[in-house]
């Protein structure tokens, strides 16, 4: 799949079948309240989900402590995923300042203020969690993103341009299981995989805020935006962002499996330009800034991958679209075996990987 460039956040219409359930509905003498019943209830159904989401959704202010001075370095929005305070944000909106010398001032939508502990930044993801200490706290619901397809409505709120707290943008999906290369404007730059691409308007300071459904429930976090268009923008589906929420609820901490492998998902233009034997899955490269296919002493190394194996199924679990290989075995925890289908020299085989810790 081709990877692009595109820009994390630092800072700091009616359906096409409205318009033609309207038309129809003229054409054969029928009142047009139809088109317009339809266009009340897709806007009762957003208005609805906005409400039931806002309260739960947060600024992030993070200050850092400079020669005793504390300095305002940026800010993002993030949102609370349990009555006991837990906060999901973006990695790069926690990790603007030291971990150690750096301060999270928390407001909610209310105007209640806090300032959260940090517990934690995912190693494979740009997820980070933070903390406030308070009770019965509002919080947003999980949705499944393995259910998103392409033009459903979503909406996106957040603290736009450090300014405007709790904005919202309304759009559509508009592409799945995309794999970019986003950079912060520090030059910092990572690989984002299996992304939500939607053209709900963005800007910076959305960064760590939730992308929603039209039954308010949270399907995404909102990361990226490709500088070069209009309306292109890219979120973190929630289901891949459940391991790292379980782990903090269950241990305290965030907890990931380590297959210890570079790849890269594979698309029939890839396949034929590579002549590879298969379309699908997982082709196991090395990485175009100079990183090793198989990571030293991993799991992957133990068992026996091999530099150019094509994954194509993990228990049983086809690697296609959405499916990726990080996803399907961020599923497992540390100590987990798995089985792995692979394409090596034109022969299938099965290797078993017993994952370890990310540390």
């Amino acid at each position: 799949m081709a990877k692009k460039f595109v820009y994390l956040f630092i800072g700091l219409a009616f359906t096409a079948g409205i318009i033609v359930g309207g038309v129809y509905a003229v054409r054969n003498g029928i009142t047009t309240a139809v088109a317009d019943n339809l266009r009340l209830d897709d806007q009762e159904a957003t208005i609805r989900a906005i409400n039931k989401v806002k309260p739960a959704v947060v600024s992030v202010i993070i200050y850092n402590k400079e020669d005793d001075i504390r300095v305002k370095k940026g800010s993002g929005t993030g949102f609370i995923i349990s009555s006991d305070g837990l906060i999901i944000t973006n990695k790069h909106v926690a990790a603007v300042a030291s971990e150690k010398t750096s301060e999270y001032r928390i407001i909610l939508a209310s105007g209640k203020e806090y300032y959260a502990q940090f517990i934690g930044k995912d190693p494979l993801n740009d997820l980070a969690i933070l903390k406030i200490f308070d009770k019965n706290l509002p919080y947003i619901e999980m949705g499944d993103s393995d259910k998103l397809v392409e033009g459903m409505t979503v909406i996106a709120i957040g603290n736009t341009l450090g300014l405007y707290q709790n904005t919202v943008t309304k759009g559509i999906v508009s592409g799945l299981g995309r794999s970019v290369a986003a950079s912060d404007k520090n030059g910092q730059a990572e690989l984002l995989d299996n992304v939500i691409q939607s053209d709900a308007d963005i800007n910076p300071g959305n960064s760590g805020g939730p992308l929603i459904d039209l039954s308010g429930k949270v399907v995404g976090i909102n990361t990226a935006i490709d500088q070069d268009g209009q309306g292109v923008s890219f979120a973190i589906p929630i289901n891949d962002a459940r391991p790292v929420i379980t782990s903090v609820k269950e241990r305290g901490r965030i907890v990931r499996a380590r297959l210890g492998v570079h790849y890269t998902m594979l698309t029939p233009e890839i396949a034929k330009d590579k002549k590879l034997g298969r379309d699908k899955g997982a082709w196991i490269i090395a990485g175009e800034n100079g990183s090793p296919a198989i990571l030293a002493d991993s799991p992957a190394e133990k068992a026996g991958l091999q530099a150019g194996d094509i994954v194509y199924e993990v228990n049983g679990i086809k690697i296609e679209g959405g499916k990726t290989l990080q996803s399907i075995t961020q599923r497992y925890k540390p100590g987990n075996k798995i089985g792995l289908k692979i394409l090596r020299g034109g022969k299938s085989i099965v290797i078993n990987v017993v994952l370890d810790e990310f540390k």
